[in-house]
């Protein structure tokens, strides 16, 4: 067989076996990798990939369970939506300046991102800068601070930049 009948032959045969195997839904505006029924979110891989080379985390610090702040951002993230708001247990909590960030988890919700700033009164949750529920399809770190920066624009960039989901539910599948 010649050489060229050959390459052409093959290049048919990859694009029929792509054509079957692999299919580029659109799922609220965003094109995703469906392979053998999975769906993939390489657009949300490569913006997880920028975010951990890029992200300046010098200015973001984590805080521990014995602090007043952390004290103060489980208090008011408890009293958010009771009752079922009791029970939440902090899986990380960061900060910038005014800004806390947490994530926490629940006896009987799903788990939740959380945007807080401290006022004058003490702590308090940013209205509608709250993710709770599924990522799925999507990578769930950008999706998350995407939607985090649109109620929030004035949120510290690199707070949002240093944040990575802890809670299984949150981690890609």
């Amino acid at each position: 067989m010649k050489k060229h009948v050959a390459l052409t032959l093959l290049a048919v045969t990859t694009l029929g076996v792509l054509n079957a195997h692999v299919d580029l839904p659109e799922i609220d505006g965003r094109r995703f990798v469906k392979v053998q029924e999975k769906l993939h979110d390489p657009i949300g891989w490569l913006e997880d990939r920028a975010d951990s080379l890029l992200a300046r985390c010098t200015q973001v610090h984590a805080l521990g369970p014995a602090l007043p702040d952390t004290e103060l951002a489980l208090a008011a993230i408890r009293s958010f939506s009771p009752p079922d708001s009791h029970s939440a247990q902090l899986r990380q909590l960061l900060a910038q300046g005014d800004w806390l960030l947490a994530e926490v988890s629940f006896d009987a919700l799903s788990p939740a991102v959380v945007a807080l700033r401290r006022q004058a009164g003490g702590m308090q949750v940013v209205d509608g800068a709250i993710w709770s529920g599924s990522t799925l399809p999507w990578r769930p770190a950008p999706l998350i601070r995407r939607h985090l920066q649109t109620q929030a624009p004035q949120m510290p960039q690199a707070l949002l930049e240093c944040f990575r989901p802890e809670d299984p539910l949150f981690q890609a599948r």
